[in-house]
């Protein structure tokens, strides 16, 4: 088609010679070169339609995997007596005539050497005093490890109003903790029918009260 146009385009400049004349060999060099472009210039490709694109992928399930337990190091608990010493404390102790304190859960504690004490318990059939295997000067030997005098058995009982007078361990005080940190009085003497002595009672005021003066 384009050949056509060509050819009939000389044709009439042929025809047509004083004419167009004056623009001589130029224009015929423009008309064939614009020709032959137009028939060598392909028609665009219409553009390839886009492929879907992938749906993207759902997130990933949390994990089931229980998270990871601390690791927790037991401690023993302390021990606030000085039972291993073979002198008293550097600080001096707390002066008999000033009683001793209790913490919430009415455990007397801190370092006292009031020894003078009543018993307040209403059992009627007394106040419990455990002893185990070991003498006094070994259950106060560090070497004995933590002691579970509430286990130990009953080897008498104080009864109630009764008073007795506490043990100074050989750190100069009257507290005996034992593995659940727990205090524990030694009983050295009492006042009353069985004279219940060498064994622990329980330093809470539940059963006990400090008192100035023996009765």
């Amino acid at each position: 088609m384009h050949l056509d146009y060509l050819w009939k385009t000389l044709t009439q400049l042929g025809n047509n010679r004083s004419r167009f004349k004056p623009l001589g060999l130029p224009l015929l060099l423009a008309i064939v070169t614009l020709t032959t472009v137009s028939c060598t210039t392909s028609p665009q490709s219409p553009p390839s339609p886009q492929s879907p694109q992938s749906p993207p992928s759902p997130p990933s399930p949390p994990s089931t995997q229980s998270p990871q337990s601390p690791v927790v190091n037991p401690t023993s608990p302390p021990i606030q007596d000085d039972r291993g010493s073979d002198t008293p404390d550097e600080m001096p102790p707390v002066a008999s005539s000033v009683l001793p304190q209790t913490n919430a859960q009415g455990d007397y504690t801190g370092k006292s050497n009031h020894i003078n004490w009543r018993v307040v318990d209403p059992d009627p059939n007394g106040l419990n005093c455990r002893m185990g295997d070991q003498p006094i000067d070994q259950v106060w030997n560090p070497s004995a490890g933590a002691l579970n005098i509430g286990s130990w058995p009953v080897t008498g009982t104080l009864p109630p109003d009764s008073t007795f007078q506490a043990a100074l361990s050989p750190g100069g005080f009257v507290l005996t903790f034992d593995s659940n940190n727990q205090p524990w009085m030694f009983v050295e003497s009492s006042n009353g029918p069985e004279q219940t002595s060498n064994c622990f009672i329980r330093a809470n005021t539940q059963y006990i009260e400090p008192v100035t003066i023996n009765r």
